[in-house]
């Protein structure tokens, strides 16, 4: 072994002696990259009632197989009272076990096989999963869709679960990124749409085991589901598999299609935000710009700007804020695609609190830079290289059918990504100055800081910013919140 070893080395010592070393790393050259993106076509198939399938099979793998059965539906479809609902769903839907198998013996046989299921469900959608060896699908599978058709919602699990939902929800004010969480939500979007209706300990009290049956007999609908199949595995067998059961699946009574996800309806109001947090040791930084849509012509020149601007480690954000004046650890900017509305272009940070208002005018400056100042045509090239390079590794045969199917299930065009490197490639300088100019738009604005109030409020003495000097914009201090009725504190 020791001979192989010092052999390989020596062969590889000798290859590199043979190239010429370039004086500047600038000057390495390397082959071009090779990559196809994948057609849904070739990876796309459908159950005998019209359920989609991405099957992504590979037999360079370990003969493991993993399924998914995703449903459209979630928390915009809670009743109003019983906020949390779709959650305990989530969570109890797999973890309960099923009427016909109790949850002991459900844990014994998986434990056995060194298989899993779960299951979850967030704000707009949900999924049951597996994973185990090939030999073993059968039995797994038999497992799963025991408990997704037969949901035993054991009482005595869901009252745990609520009483640990009630211990954490007490601790929502504990820390500034909690707290920036759920008032940022209020501030984009008001008091009334879904994604602000956070659980309260009254609707978590109200909710009973028939609440969860009720939503599972409504999410039980054929036309909210898309499978996503990967591994190692024999496809026919499988697919006789999955047309058995969820093929043959008709809609019951109470079944119904997910209504559309609905869009927020509230005015905002532009300005600087702050909530006093006492003991905070440190300061949480958000702001957030009304964006757009990833149909939107402009994209790729959207996300190219983001890029530079704080999208990455490299980011100009990072590079002054972090870098050079060592205020953070952290700086980010992300632009929301905007599945269900128009997305926000958004950004974050923590901080001492009274460098907030220093750190904000760096980061504002930075923004004007960008408005003012076109790149030079290597800095442009360096992003895009780095955006097209890094591109291909988002592909992975088990990853791709996943993105295959989250982009049909939130209704982007399939194949939206096969021209997307050459898009990139197409944005110039005044592209992306042409954004920056478009998005970062200072009257729009909302800034929310929150820790102790009077120190982010007067600055730092060593660089004398007043948070209300950051922008000509008005400034309000906003009460925290009751962590378990979710209303403002006076």
């Amino acid at each position: 072994m020791v001979s192989r070893i010092i052999f390989s080395l020596a062969i590889g010592v000798s290859t590199l002696c043979a190239q010429t070393i370039p004086d500047r790393p600038e000057k390495l050259t390397y082959p071009e990259l090779s990559f196809q993106v994948p057609r849904v076509k070739d990876y796309k198939t459908s159950l005998k009632n019209k359920i989609p399938v991405y099957i992504s099979d590979d037999s360079s793998n370990a003969p493991v197989v993993r399924l998914s059965i995703q449903w459209k539906g979630g928390g915009y479809m809670e009743p109003t009272g019983k906020e949390g609902l779709a959650g305990y769903f989530g969570s109890l839907l797999t973890s309960t076990g099923s009427t016909k198998r109790p949850i002991e013996k459900q844990e014994e046989i998986l434990e056995s096989l060194a298989a899993s299921v779960s299951s979850n469900c967030g704000s707009t959608s949900g999924a049951i999963s597996m994973q185990c060896l090939e030999k073993d699908f059968k039995q797994v599978f038999e497992i799963m869709m025991d408990c997704f058709t037969n949901p035993a919602f054991l009482q005595e699990r869901l009252d745990l679960s609520k009483r640990r939902s009630l211990q954490a929800m007490n601790q929502r004010n504990n820390s500034v990124t909690s707290v920036a969480g759920y008032q940022m939500a209020h501030l984009l979007f008001g008091e009334d749409h879904f994604s602000v209706k956070n659980s309260t300990q009254a609707s978590i009290n109200s909710i009973t085991r028939e609440d969860l049956l009720a939503f599972h007999s409504r999410i039980m609908h054929p036309s909210n589901f898309t499978i996503t199949l990967t591994g190692k595995f024999d496809r026919k067998p499988i697919m006789e598999s999955l047309n058995a059961t969820l093929g043959s699946m008709r809609p019951q009574r109470e079944a119904q299609v997910s209504p559309k996800i609905p869009a927020p309806e509230f005015t905002r109001k532009p300005g600087i935000y702050v909530v006093d947090s006492p003991n905070a040791p440190q300061a949480m930084v958000q702001w957030a710009f009304p964006g757009m849509r990833r149909s939107d012509a402009d994209w790729h020149a959207a996300v190219v700007m983001n890029h530079i601007l704080g999208g990455s480690f490299t980011s100009r954000l990072m590079a002054k804020i972090r870098s050079d004046e060592g205020l953070t650890y952290g700086i980010r900017t992300a632009l929301g695609t905007g599945v269900n509305w128009t997305g926000d272009l958004t950004g974050s940070s923590q901080t001492s609190n009274n460098t907030v208002a220093y750190l904000l005018r760096l980061a504002l400056a930075e923004m004007e830079k960008l408005k003012r100042e076109p790149l030079t045509n290597v800095a442009l090239q360096t992003v895009k290289d780095g955006l097209i390079e890094s591109f291909p590794s988002q592909w992975s045969k088990s990853g791709r059918v996943g993105t295959f199917a989250s982009e049909a299930m939130n209704g982007w065009p399939e194949d939206w990504w096969v021209n997307y490197r050459e898009k990139i490639k197409a944005v110039t300088s005044a592209d992306v100055q042409r954004m920056a100019n478009r998005l970062l738009n200072m009257n729009n604005v909302i800034i929310l800081a929150v820790g102790q109030a009077d120190q982010m409020e007067a600055g730092d003495h060593d660089r004398p910013v007043l948070l209300k000097d950051v922008l000509p914009l008005s400034m309000q201090r906003l009460p925290l919140r009751d962590p378990m009725t979710g209303r403002p504190m006076r």
